[in-house]
C-alpha cells in the first residue's frame, strides 16, 4: 500500500472510531468543538500509526504539511500513471480538527 494511503486509512480510522464531531455554525464555537475533540483524535492516532506500523513522527509532520499547503497534493493511482483525488480530500470538514489533533501532540523524542 502507498504511504499516502496509509496514511490517510489512519485518519479515516482514526475519525470513524472518534465518532461525528458536533460543530455549532458559529466558528468560534466550532473551533471551541474542535479543541475538546483534538486530544482525544491525537491519542487516536498515535495509537493507530503504533498498529499500522507507521512512524508517528513522519506521520505527523507530513500530515500537517499536506492538509496546510494550499496547493493540495494529489495521490498517484495504483498502475503510477495518472493523479487521482487530493490527499485527505474526502476528510475536508475535518481537516482543522486533524491539524489541531496534531500540532497538541509532541513529536516522538529521538533516542
Amino acid at each position: 500500500m502507498e504511504l499516502l494511503a496509509r496514511y490517510e486509512l489512519i485518519l479515516t480510522q482514526a475519525l470513524a472510531e472518534l465518532g461525528p464531531v458536533t460543530r455549532p455554525k458559529s466558528a468560534e464555537k466550532a473551533f471551541e468543538a474542535d479543541a475538546i475533540a483534538a486530544p482525544d483524535l491525537g491519542d487516536i492516532l498515535y495509537r493507530l500509526c503504533i498498529e499500522h506500523g507507521v512512524a508517528y513522527t513522519p506521520f505527523r509532520e507530513t500530515v500537517i504539511k499536506l492538509i496546510s499547503d494550499p496547493a493540495p497534493t494529489a495521490r498517484v493511482s495504483k498502475s503510477g500513471q495518472t493523479r487521482t483525488k487530493p490527499f485527505g480530500d474526502a476528510m475536508l470538514a475535518d481537516h482543522a480538527l486533524i491539524l489541531l489533533a496534531l500540532e497538541m501532540m509532541p513529536p516522538d523524542l529521538p533516542f
